[in-house]
């Protein structure tokens, strides 16, 4: 798998379509996977939702509930926006559902808006309805040009708009529009997420995703920089993010790709590749004039099964009998901050292999075969880490989720340990989750 797709809420029911070849562990022959869950941890796949067809290959896209049916569906279908590659171009289609996104038929008139002649890039459709009608918003090169449509099959451009990237010849990927609520204040401010590819042939750049605030316009999106934005996730292993729209009155949540091909010995065999990265709740933080956006994991009830206070300049030795687990550090002493603290991951007895987490009054800092990841640190409402690890993947929640970074590591056996030291002045305290056993047909 790779991009996760067209993330929806039914009811009480979380849908998750996704990039997939179902016939190897290898990237092309893209379909549209899909799976569902009622409460983003636990998973059940359904059967394949978009198959290619005459058009092409079935790329990145999003799903939008057309309760009026604007586009000629019924009432209430749900509609699938979507990129398919042929040949070298790329082109926008559409597919629709009548049973809440089980089964697709794709639209008879497809594709719905071609690429202008000579445009390589121009693909990742996000739709959201906006006025009397649907806004799209798609990635072409280093630009995300904005279209409007009535009835999501007649597109016409309203405009063209270049987002902060770091190189002039960066690559868009995966835009994304979502209302996040701003913390304390009973408001929520339009939020553009997007992906960031370095230019072609060069790795001038990380590949990460950003952010930036703004408002919903006609004219698509215009971003208000001066007021927060940046990198959402500081690691090397976190791309493609979308998310659950669920309204201005609850944070959104957002799910990113984390590629297996860049881990450690990511070249060799392998049954399966690719995993979607931890669910996250989204909020911003209020910081002056500015916002700061804030990450918090979605994770099940807290119930820690070992708990160990280190007193300062102490370390201590924390068994890991899974190679899925969470980790929870916070301060022991006044204000229940942590100063400074340092945690190296050990994949077992028999290895040398290792990750380390450092917390300090200035940074955070992850580093793991090679990688090395530094998240500046600014005035947080709390100084505590985080921590999910999911055989071979470790990500980083720091400062109550101002502060994270996500990479792929070695350290993916069944067994291990979890080195504590703290170089603060108060004492700290580590409790750790273990995995839950199988959960019957729906798996984690």
């Amino acid at each position: 798998m790779n991009d996760p797709n067209g993330p929806i809420r039914l009811g009480g029911r979380y849908h998750l379509y996704y990039q997939h070849n179902p016939d190897a562990p290898v990237w092309g022959n893209l379909h549209w996977g899909h799976a569902s869950s009622t409460d983003l941890l636990r998973w059940r796949h359904e059967p394949i939702a978009l198959r290619p067809d005459r058009h092409g290959l079935m790329f990145t896209g999003s799903v939008v509930h057309d309760t009026d049916g604007t586009a000629g569906f019924g009432e209430g279908a749900l509609v699938a926006v979507f990129t398919q590659h042929l040949d070298g171009l790329e082109r926008q289609s559409l597919a629709w559902s009548l049973d809440g996104g089980r089964t697709w038929t794709p639209y008879r008139d497809n594709p719905v808006l071609e690429a202008p002649p000579g445009c390589r890039d121009f693909r990742d459709p996000k739709v959201i309805a906006h006025g009397a009608g649907w806004l799209m918003g798609l990635a072409v090169g280093s630009e995300l040009w904005w279209y409007r449509s009535p009835d999501l099959r007649r597109w016409e451009l309203a405009a063209k708009t270049s987002p902060p990237v770091p190189s002039p010849q960066s690559i868009i990927e995966v835009p994304d529009l979502v209302r996040v609520p701003v913390t304390g204040t009973g408001t929520a401010v339009w939020t553009l997420i997007y992906s960031v590819q370095p230019p072609r042939g060069t790795a001038s750049h990380a590949r990460q995703v950003h952010w930036t605030p703004g408002a919903v316009c006609d004219a698509g999106f215009a971003a208000t920089t001066a007021r927060g934005g940046g990198v959402v996730d500081a690691g090397t292993a976190y791309y493609a993010a979308l998310t659950w729209d669920l309204g201005s009155a609850e944070e959104p949540i957002a799910i990113g790709w984390m590629d297996e091909r860049a881990a450690p010995g990511g070249g060799g065999p392998r049954s399966r590749c690719g995993r979607q990265s931890i669910p996250r709740r989204l909020s911003l933080v209020q910081r002056g004039d500015a916002f700061v956006l804030r990450q918090r994991p979605v994770l099940p009830d807290w119930a820690p099964s070992a708990r160990v206070v280190i007193d300062p300049g102490a370390a201590e030795s924390v068994a890991l009998a899974h190679g899925t687990f969470a980790a929870r550090v916070t301060g022991g002493g006044a204000g229940d901050r942590i100063q400074a603290t340092r945690l190296r991951l050990d994949s077992g007895p028999a290895t040398t292999d290792s990750t380390s987490v450092s917390l300090g009054p200035r940074a955070l800092e992850v580093s793991s075969s090679g990688v090395g990841v530094r998240r500046e640190r600014m005035a947080a409402d709390a100084g505590d880490l985080m921590l999910i690890s999911d055989c071979g993947s470790l990500e980083v929640f720091a400062d109550a989720g101002l502060g994270v970074a996500s990479v792929l590591t070695p350290v993916a056996g069944s067994t291990g340990r979890m080195v504590v030291e703290n170089d603060g002045p108060d004492p700290v305290v580590v409790e750790i989750m273990f995995a839950t056993g199988d959960a019957g047909d729906e798996q984690p």
